[in-house]
């Protein structure tokens, strides 16, 4: 299946993203993560007329699989258990240096400036650089704000589906917002000549 010209590397770097991404979202389910995105790759195929080339090939394959991974899970109605892995709570210990006992940062944990954002998220490899930030959150948190925050489930439904209380759904987004902004600071902001 090849369509949109796309050469055999590239249409393969593109599912294996899909993949990755929608593993994230159903870890104990790789057959049906595979069936998602071979399925995604087929609506693509037959829709590639509505194609129109204002976005990137590779967003709009997201947006599809985006779509799918969302009615699969709630269809499926399954609850997940998150763990708390070793690493998420050496993050704690990490972020607790970042912040004063009132809450506040501290004058060495405070965020440098970072631009302008709007700058930023119109930069390709700024979106590339993202991606292997979250890639690089423990894989609960990782899917708890993929769910929230790309997905676009509601609080309540992540927190069901990964059968979370309140309280742990907040520390998790915090967690995981925390490890972006901490790895975007150095591998964007801090160095993005590297990168852009």
């Amino acid at each position: 299946m090849n369509f949109f010209n796309l050469d055999d590397a590239e249409f393969d770097r593109l599912r294996k993203l899909l993949l990755r991404f929608c593993r994230i979202q159903l870890p104990d389910r790789p057959d049906l993560a595979e069936d998602l995105v071979q399925d995604t790759m087929l609506s693509a195929y037959r829709a590639c007329d509505q194609f129109k080339g204002e976005a990137q090939l590779s967003s709009w394959l997201f947006g599809i699989l985006k779509n799918k991974i969302i009615d699969c899970l709630r269809s499926i109605g399954k609850q997940r258990e998150v763990f708390v892995s070793p690493a998420e709570e050496s993050m704690d210990e990490a972020f607790e240096s970042h912040f004063s006992e009132n809450g506040h940062w501290t004058a060495s944990g405070r965020p440098d400036a970072w631009g302008s954002p709007d700058q930023s998220l119109n930069n390709k490899e700024f979106y590339q650089v993202l991606q292997a930030c979250l890639y690089r959150l423990p894989e609960n948190t990782a899917r708890v704000f993929m769910m929230k925050e790309i997905l676009g489930l509601s609080s309540a439904e992540v927190r069901e589906q990964c059968s979370l209380s309140e309280s742990n759904f907040h520390t998790t987004m915090h967690r995981a917002r925390e490890g972006l902004r901490q790895c975007l600071q150095i591998k964007w902001f801090n160095q993005g000549e590297q990168y852009g």
